[in-house]
């Protein structure tokens, strides 16, 4: 007979909830300290995992955000410039005096 006494993981499992079993490799300090670090937290290592996985693609869309709107400006100071140089380069052009460069 099985102990259900030990906790897992699967049994907070609903149907409502989709849940993908996968197999990773991680160095075994990384393993260790993860495994601690839930341990502290009162949670299993695989919600941990599953937690950290969550927060880097959050800051990964966070920093596309940011890089996007830098992006942004950036091209806004190209376009102000490149507006900027080829007004004054006709302004030149309207005043050439025929000499030759």
């Amino acid at each position: 007979m099985r102990d259900l006494s030990v906790t897992s993981y699967t049994l907070n499992m609903t149907k409502s909830n989709q849940y993908v079993k996968t197999t990773i490799s991680v160095p075994v300090e990384v393993y260790a300290r993860a495994t601690r670090r839930a341990k502290e937290l009162g949670t299993s290592r695989s919600a941990f995992f599953a937690g950290a996985v969550e927060k880097e693609l959050e800051a990964a869309n966070s920093s596309a955000g940011v890089i996007d709107r830098i992006n942004a400006v950036v091209d806004a100071v190209n376009d102000d410039t490149n507006e900027f140089s080829t007004t004054a380069a006709h302004r030149l052009l309207a005043k050439d005096d025929g000499t030759r460069w």
